[in-house]
């Protein structure tokens, strides 16, 4: 064979290879935009995608239909949304929570919420995460901004192609076959109405979430040194950071939610019970001048001082769940400057009624 040959042969090859490689790249992207595993470019409520919520809440803020937004921490995440969809006409709902959301990730979220249809905003407060400073959101942050080079990050990385596509689509397989035989696990990791549940893996009893505290599992250690200042200042840049006043048109409801006596107790015996409670208050007063915000709580339910709603010492049940959001814009929960002292009483005296009934076993 002669050099000419030989060149041309090699020039065939070369081309021949890019040709290729950009091919296969182009599949492996087209593959990925279409199945579209972590819902950037549309949202198919159909589908039964493994919905991991810090993957996928960005893609559902921006492609879902929803004029109801609820944002907040694992305090959430056991909330079948439907319940709220049945329970009040026109309301379309989406959930965007994950476990352990702090206040940077809850102003993401807000922050990507779609201006022109979301009419209603509820944002969970969980009052551990206004005793942080400093803290940063720990989202993947090329699904969250907007640029060709996110997108094309999401279209080749690993997240999505290795970890989560072939899952996706053997998930679709699997439920094409199995069914109505698809375990209530699969179904709930992939509904969008139930995002971020748990519920399937937790155990709710008193006998349970007893013996789970006695054995050292309580919640996240809080510093106690300056915890008045550090709160009221993350909550101070949290209202400002929202801009209600920009947002007349929206309806806010703050939630606080339902953590069990037995939380409650554990605040005690560590000093920062005082803290916790009277931040209620002053959060509600700070809101007092916002006619477009209603404050809400369910920290004084009956139910906090039934071990058997709860699965550990703050998380509740599907059931418990299930009240919250069928009252959530019921107005005998709702709390405000002149009723707020008397939600704290209600609580202070469930708590003295629930150590009273359980001193036999309530470490001292």
């Amino acid at each position: 064979m002669s050099s000419t040959e030989r060149k041309y042969t090699s020039k065939r090859f070369l081309i021949a290879f890019v040709i290729s490689a950009i091919a296969v790249f182009f599949i492996i992207g087209l593959s990925c935009y279409i199945i579209d595993p972590f819902l950037q470019f549309r949202v198919r409520p159909e589908a039964h995608y493994i919905l991991n919520p810090r993957f996928v809440n960005g893609g559902l803020a921006k492609n879902y239909e929803y004029n109801t937004a609820l944002i907040g921490s694992s305090m959430l995440q056991s909330f079948d949304v439907a319940t709220m969809r049945k329970a009040y006409d026109g309301m379309k709902p989406v959930k965007l929570s994950s476990g352990g959301m702090n206040l940077a990730e809850m102003k993401l979220l807000y922050s990507l919420l779609n201006e022109k249809t979301t009419k209603n905003i509820i944002l969970n407060i969980d009052m551990p995460f206004f005793n942080q400073e400093g803290v940063v959101s720990r989202y993947p942050r090329y699904l969250y901004e907007d640029g060709i080079l996110n997108k094309m990050k999401y279209m080749f990385g690993y997240e999505s192609l290795i970890q989560y596509l072939p899952a996706d689509l053997g998930l679709e397989l699997y439920f094409k076959l199995k069914d109505n035989d698809v375990p209530a696990e699969y179904r709930m990791k992939t509904d969008i109405d139930q995002i971020g549940t748990e519920s399937y893996a937790k155990t709710y009893s008193a006998e349970f979430v007893k013996n789970f505290y006695l054995a050292g599992n309580s919640v996240l250690y809080q510093h106690t040194q300056d915890i008045e200042g550090r709160m009221n200042r993350s909550m101070n840049n949290f209202i400002e950071d929202l801009e209600l006043y920009k947002h007349k048109d929206v309806n806010y409801t703050f939630m606080f939610p339902s953590y069990s006596a037995l939380y409650w107790y554990h605040t005690q015996r560590n000093n920062y019970y005082e803290y916790f409670l009277g931040f209620s208050a002053k959060f509600t007063r700070a809101m007092e001048k916002y006619e477009n915000v209603r404050i809400i709580s369910f920290m004084d339910i009956p139910e906090i001082n039934d071990l058997n709603y709860y699965g550990d010492v703050t998380h509740f049940s599907p059931e418990l769940a299930d009240k919250i959001m069928r009252n959530i814009y019921n107005p005998e929960y709702e709390i405000n400057a002149s009723n707020v002292d008397s939600m704290m009483q209600r609580v202070d005296s469930l708590v003295n009624v629930f150590i009273e009934e359980n001193k036999d076993w309530l470490p001292r």
